[in-house]
């Protein structure tokens, strides 16, 4: 397709988006869904421990001006709209909103690996026991036959949404070669877990290790953006 036509046809998707979500939406996110933005999943669950029904809601952008052309590999198009995570508290017969982040989320294209696949996936969010729990599964289909997936948990401690625990998982595509660390916040200790293989039964043969690492002030997901853990030392 053609790049500039393209453009359109994915404003006109976005445009099909928006009633379909404004139809599902419960009643009283049909109002608070900000216009020209559409809505990419909302959960319920309790996290803040008081039995009541609370929701995390995704929603995205869908300004043609973030839609850009490219031509080199990867995708054509690339939607750089960003996507913004609400969280909302249930109060008697209402909500109370306790964050709202556009730079956490990532977008579903990216302006420095077109190849990128959507990390986005249906089963990102959830809450589990109480904690929100977010990840990413990062795909390319050029340049790099490395699987990531980054899995955050998230507590309501402190009167804010605490950073709690990070795993990291890698697959190669080619050689079947696993790896994952886990890093527990609360307790400062970590798991890596190497040597894995998911395609060659004889080469899987994976080792443990625990360490410490460096205690510090727990992350706050109101202040964090994509890259607040990248290539950071612990």
């Amino acid at each position: 397709m053609n790049p500039v036509k393209a453009v359109f046809f994915l404003l006109a998707v976005a445009c099909v988006q928006y009633a379909a979500a404004q139809q599902q939406l419960p009643a009283y996110f049909k109002t608070a869904i900000p216009g020209g933005w559409v809505s990419d999943t909302l959960i319920v669950g309790d996290l803040n421990k008081d039995r009541q029904p609370d929701v995390v809601w995704v929603i995205r952008n869908t300004d043609v001006a973030n839609f850009k052309v490219h031509d080199g590999l990867g995708q054509d198009t690339l939607d750089l709209n960003p996507r913004r995570l609400l969280i909302y508290f249930k109060e008697g017969n209402s909500y109370r909103k306790m964050l709202s982040s556009d730079t956490f989320l990532p977008s579903v294209n990216s302006a420095n690996s077109p190849c990128l696949s959507d990390p986005f996936t249906e089963g990102s969010i959830g809450i589990d026991k109480g904690v929100l729990k977010m990840g990413f599964h990062y795909w390319l289909s050029c340049g790099s036959y490395e699987v990531t997936d980054w899995n955050y948990t998230f507590r309501f401690q402190n009167g804010r949404f605490e950073l709690i625990g990070l795993d990291v998982s890698s697959l190669h595509r080619a050689s079947g070669a696993t790896s994952t660390t886990s890093y527990n916040f609360m307790t400062g200790k970590k798991q890596e877990i190497s040597g894995g293989n998911e395609f060659f039964p004889e080469k899987d043969h994976p080792q443990e290790r625990w360490s410490v690492i460096k205690r510090r002030p727990l992350f706050n997901l109101a202040a964090m953006t994509g890259d607040t853990l990248t290539n950071r030392d612990w």
